[in-house]
């Protein structure tokens, strides 16, 4: 078995956290994997807010989810809508790092456009949330790899994370990953409870 399939076996949600922290190294490191996820386009229609300390407890008990007050930090993902703006400052990004001028990037600019002005609010905010669970995947994996526990979450309320986090009009909360290290009592952990799955069979076909 490949390393990463361990790493996906050895993973579960994670339902209670032992409070011990995550070291900043590691956190630094589920980041840059959030970093470098594929988007639609490169645009990354997102902001991760990462909560330790007194915001991460407020935002749990928001959520209504105690049981996760032992986590080290909750990683909040939002979408966000604000374009065109957000697609101006990808091809400026996108310019400076490839050392051409914002002309020479006309094609990926057209691109960038066709993927927001096309699209209804409603249609954005839709396309946004989707790619932000493209980020939160390669969130899971990496503290799958690193051997830290994770749970994600969709059970709380969006506008209440808003307040509290004073997000701007055009950022959504989206998801929640709350991160940390398995309490030993935890019931749902594999060596306590087996991994559920339908089977192979169930999940994929093929075409030819």
């Amino acid at each position: 078995m490949g390393e990463l399939l361990e790493d996906l076996t050895w993973r579960y949600a994670t339902k209670k956290f032992s409070g011990d922290p995550v070291s900043p190294d590691h956190i630094d490191m589920i980041v840059r994997a959030i970093r470098l996820a594929p988007s639609s386009s490169g645009a990354q229609p997102y902001h991760i807010i990462v909560a330790s300390g007194e915001m991460k407890d407020k935002l749990i008990l928001s959520s209504g989810q105690k049981d996760k007050l032992g986590c080290s930090h909750l990683f909040v993902f939002c979408s966000r809508t604000d374009y065109p703006a957000r697609a101006a400052k990808q091809i400026e990004i996108t310019a400076e790092i490839e050392g051409k001028s914002v002309a020479d990037l006309a094609g990926l600019a057209a691109a960038v456009a066709r993927n927001t002005t096309k699209n209804t609010p409603e249609e954005l905010e839709e396309w946004a949330a989707r790619q932000t669970y493209i980020a939160l995947g390669l969130g899971l994996a990496m503290c799958a790899e690193l051997r830290i526990d994770a749970c994600p979450m969709e059970g709380f309320k969006p506008a209440e994370f808003s307040s509290i986090l004073e997000l701007p009009e055009y950022m959504h909360p989206v998801v929640i990953m709350a991160v940390g290290h398995r309490d030993p009592g935890d019931p749902a952990q594999p060596s306590m409870r087996k991994k559920v799955r339908f089977p192979k069979e169930d999940l994929f076909s093929e075409r030819a």
